[in-house]
């Protein structure tokens, strides 16, 4: 089983590497995290500093941690989209569902554990990049140094192999039940998948609006109102992220009542939302977890410079800290979107040159893949700023008293800009690639 699973991963090695690069990137950071809170309980920390050294990695570490694990596992997911013939295959020779998903596991550990290696070792780098921002920004004593050791960015970056693991074997569980002789459609355990994630998401984004409105209760000064209010953004954002094949679906019924128009790549687009709504879901996932996500945390970091009005003190110290790793959450989040919307049109290099073969010019097959990926990204955008304002509201009330400031436009257009400008740049160079294959 080893032997097979390995002679699949070196196969499938295109398609692997989006999981590999999110896996990379995103040990960094949670390894990263992991390395400063171990710097906080090494035993020649000095005692001032420990409180901080360890609060804010757990904190922050805490929102990586769930981002990345959520990131990583819808991205195994979406690499696994294309294999469905594959699987179909496999089992048609006698392949049993619990073979297919144990092989999946096993490819996944493979990719997971090789980004694993020098995801550790970048975390190093993310680790002693951040302490020494702190260490000049004043908040802990000029002397004290970066001790991540080794055993807590192993664990961290265990962690995202275990989470790998998990999301290939529950990945394939569908797909590996799916009868191999029986016309594709939705099947029960589908059915029941789609009822289970619905759950989930509903659970999630009432624990995150929870969390949130918990910061009324805590004093305006407080880390805590901000320890509350950033995990709830993180968690009704993956909460949206989990809805996203429901918000594509009411994004097509919305559009049915839209002129069709002239444009033959519109009236293709509109098709395929209507018949494989599939086919954008991993773009308004991490769309919405890209936007949720940042445009959340920048409204309170706004909010909270707001609240310190100039006047010094720690809030505005740790802005320029908050504002770091802010970047280096949406760096990752980027990058994932960037490679699953690759792995994505790559997916259907079989279905545009079939397009090809009938007559429709790169030009058309470009423009329709832009329709569709516009479609997402209005619908991203929409879920996204109503997620992360309703997120947002219980912080700005417990700030500044001002429900207002929970939708200033800034970091909402800043966010959407950059993600529209790289979801269709990535699009255009997929095709391209996809088509000159």
């Amino acid at each position: 089983m080893i032997s097979v699973a390995l002679q699949s991963a070196a196969y499938h090695r295109r398609s692997l590497l989006a999981t590999g690069l999110v896996g990379l990137v995103g040990t960094a950071l949670v390894a990263g995290m992991a390395g400063i809170l171990a710097s906080g309980l090494a035993p020649g920390a000095n005692d001032a500093d420990r409180p901080f050294l360890t609060q804010f990695p757990a904190i922050m570490g805490s929102w990586i941690l769930a981002i990345v694990v959520f990131a990583v596992v819808s991205t195994v997911g979406v690499a696994l989209d294309g294999r469905t013939e594959e699987i179909g295959g496999m089992r048609l020779i006698g392949a049993t569902p619990g073979q297919v998903r144990r092989m999946v596991a096993l490819e996944t550990a493979a990719v997971a554990l090789a980004a694993a290696l020098p995801g550790v070792a970048v975390s190093y780098l993310v680790g002693w990049v951040i302490v020494a921002q702190v260490r000049d920004v004043g908040l802990i004593h000029p002397e004290s140094a970066y001790r991540p050791g080794l055993g807590w960015p192993v664990l961290a970056a265990g962690l995202i192999v275990l989470a790998s693991i998990a999301g290939g074997y529950l990945g394939a569980r569908t797909l590996a039940a799916r009868s191999p002789v029986e016309a594709a459609g939705p099947s029960d355990r589908a059915s029941r998948s789609g009822r289970v994630r619905r759950i989930v998401a509903a659970a999630l984004i009432m624990i995150g609006l929870i969390s949130s409105a918990s910061s009324l209760a805590m004093p305006a000064s407080s880390v805590y109102a901000t320890a509350a209010t950033g995990p709830g953004c993180v968690l009704v954002a993956v909460g949206l992220c989990l809805l996203a094949r429901e918000l594509v679906g009411l994004a097509e019924r919305v559009l049915r009542l839209l002129p069709t128009g002239r444009s033959a790549s519109w009236h293709l687009a509109r098709i395929n939302l209507r018949t494989v709504p599939d086919r954008i879901r991993p773009a308004v996932t991490f769309l919405t977890l890209f936007l949720g996500v940042s445009t959340g945390i920048l409204t309170m970091q706004g909010i909270e410079n707001a609240a310190n009005g100039g006047a010094g003190g720690i809030g505005v110290v740790m802005a320029s800290i908050n504002y770091l790793v802010v970047v280096l959450i949406a760096a990752f989040m980027a990058i994932a979107l960037a490679n699953n919307l690759i792995a994505a049109i790559n997916g259907r290099r079989g279905e545009l040159a079939t397009m090809s073969s009938v007559g429709a010019t790169e030009p058309q097959v470009r423009a329709m893949l832009l329709c569709e990926t516009l479609v997402g990204l209005a619908v991203a955008t929409l879920a996204s700023t109503l997620g992360a304002v309703v997120a947002v509201i219980p912080f700005a009330i417990a700030k500044l008293g001002d429900v207002r400031a929970a939708a200033a436009p800034g970091p909402y257009l800043l966010m959407i800009a950059i993600g529209a400008a790289l979801t269709v740049g990535v699009t255009v160079f997929a095709e391209r690639a996809a088509v000159s294959r």
